[in-house]
């Protein structure tokens, strides 16, 4: 087995345990957080922030995911297989983008919100902020999971080096 074929593996695996991580976010732990009254839904919110938030698991799978298709990306240019080639850039820009980009422009500055918010009095608005959550996650988990299907069709149709 190639190293451009493990590096493809990785990075199914990755984009894979990133997808389920964030389907479990979106389909066990939102339901949850829906049902909370507004200050169960903060103090809650602010707890999972501060553990998830700079979690070595997330930040490994967010680079993981980002840096291992590089050499496969070269691999099939190198050997001139454009379809190939513009599969996986195609993918790692989806993820980049879906997750990278809105992790840090929307999901941070929202987690910093969130943290700020003082229990005793907090903000009329808390609900638009848990629907907001929701739907970056709901646009993480389509970015990461269309990623992770690219890689599982590329992996399936073509040829390494």
């Amino acid at each position: 087995m190639s190293l451009v074929r493990i590096a493809l593996d990785i990075a199914i695996i990755s984009t894979g345990l990133f997808t389920g991580l964030l389907l479990t976010m979106l389909f066990i732990f939102q339901p949850v957080l829906d049902q909370l009254s507004a200050t169960e839904y903060a103090e809650l919110m602010q707890r999972f922030l501060k553990v998830a938030r700079r979690s070595p698991l997330n930040i490994a799978l967010m680079f993981v995911s980002l840096l291992a298709p590089i050499p496969t990306l070269f691999s099939f240019y190198q050997s001139s297989n454009w379809l190939a080639f513009g599969s996986v850039l195609i993918g790692v820009t989806i993820f980049f983008i879906g997750m990278f980009l809105v992790s840090r422009f929307f999901n941070e500055p929202l987690y910093d919100q969130i943290l700020g918010w003082t229990i005793q009095a907090l903000p009329t608005n808390w609900q638009t902020a848990r629907q907001q959550w929701h739907f970056l996650n709901l646009i993480r988990a389509f970015a990461s999971g269309t990623t992770f299907l690219l890689f599982l069709i590329i992996l399936s149709v073509s040829t390494f080096p």
